[in-house]
């Protein structure tokens, strides 16, 4: 690689660790009703196998805005206090790729009789690449962006603790504790093209109101060293033990410009059956970055294979 495309290649690795957010993974809006997202620490807890689907499109009417796809699948193993996860993702920006697979193992330990903590490890192999071709330059013609792309694979870990019953869960993780290097670097060797640790912080509870509707306030902190804390909190309305609507706020302070993004977060989910769920949720900006889009989608579809308890309904919110 010439110099000049090895330092593109390097501003954009920043750009992804370094964005707007302190968000260098995807982020997800409907992170409470698959936590595995951010904590390694889930796998497991819904004791038997389970699995999630999502797709988000971010940053609706932009050239290049960020979209991804994620597969989850976690399960306890029978008769063990073991859980076990995959994640396999895709997400692009622009001009940049970060495809991986996540494998995760967890433990499970018993405080009291309706109470679990659980203790999670995952390592992950990440592919980032830069397509050269889907760079707008003045000269398209130039040699410095043709050719293959640049690409780099990445290995990585996470850990975290979920403590979790019913109707509460607490959780706190650590996400790419290696701190790897992209491999596409500046000449004088700096180590800027990288994963940064991030730290999560998370919350949930469930308030039964009466006998058909409670309410599920959640709350998230992420912090990435050398970026501003992102805060997210969320309001949801359960009906029935199976429709999910309401709201949540986020706000986190941006990089490249400067200010604050405050971003109101629509939600609604659908438990079909005990065993297959469908969600959406929409972003809007309220601050001045909402008048470059309209806005960000994500949608879910969530399957829970061979859940029973015997009784009809086995009530599960997160």
């Amino acid at each position: 690689m010439n110099n000049i495309k090895r330092k593109v290649a390097t501003l954009i690795a920043v750009m992804l660790c370094m964005g707007a957010q302190a968000q260098q993974d995807a982020g997800f809006s409907m992170y409470f009703f698959n936590p595995l997202y951010v904590n390694p620490a889930y796998a497991g807890t819904r004791a038997l196998l389970s699995g999630v689907l999502v797709h988000r499109s971010q940053w609706i009417g932009m050239d290049g805005a960020p979209t991804t796809q994620s597969l989850t699948l976690h399960s306890a193993i029978p008769g063990t206090r073991v859980g076990l996860g995959l994640q396999i993702y895709n997400d692009q920006a622009g001009p940049l790729h970060n495809t991986g697979i996540n494998a995760t193992y967890a433990y499970h330990l018993p405080v009291n009789e309706r109470t679990k903590v659980s203790f999670g490890i995952t390592g992950m192999v990440n592919n980032i690449s830069v397509g050269w071709s889907s760079i707008n330059v003045e000269h398209p013609a130039d040699p410095a962006f043709t050719g293959n792309a640049a690409t780099s694979w990445v290995g990585d870990a996470s850990a975290g603790v979920y403590l979790y019953k019913t109707r509460l869960y607490a959780g706190f993780s650590v996400n790419h504790l290696m701190q790897s290097k992209f491999g596409m670097e500046y000449e004088s060797g700096a180590d800027k093209a990288k994963f940064f640790r991030q730290y999560n912080l998370m919350a949930g509870y469930v308030l039964p109101i009466n006998e058909t509707i409670s309410f599920m306030p959640c709350i998230l902190v992420k912090y990435v060293n050398a970026a501003p804390i992102v805060r997210e909190v969320n309001g949801i309305f359960v009906f029935y033990d199976r429709l999910y609507l309401g709201a949540g706020y986020r706000a986190g302070k941006r990089i490249l410009i400067p200010g604050t993004d405050h971003m109101l977060i629509g939600i609604a989910k659908l438990d079909i059956t005990p065993n297959l769920h469908i969600g959406y949720s929409y972003d809007v900006y309220l601050s001045q970055t909402g008048s470059y889009n309209s806005g960000t989608h994500e949608v879910m579809l969530g399957c829970d294979i061979n859940r029973k308890n015997g009784k009809g309904w086995d009530r599960r919110f997160f």
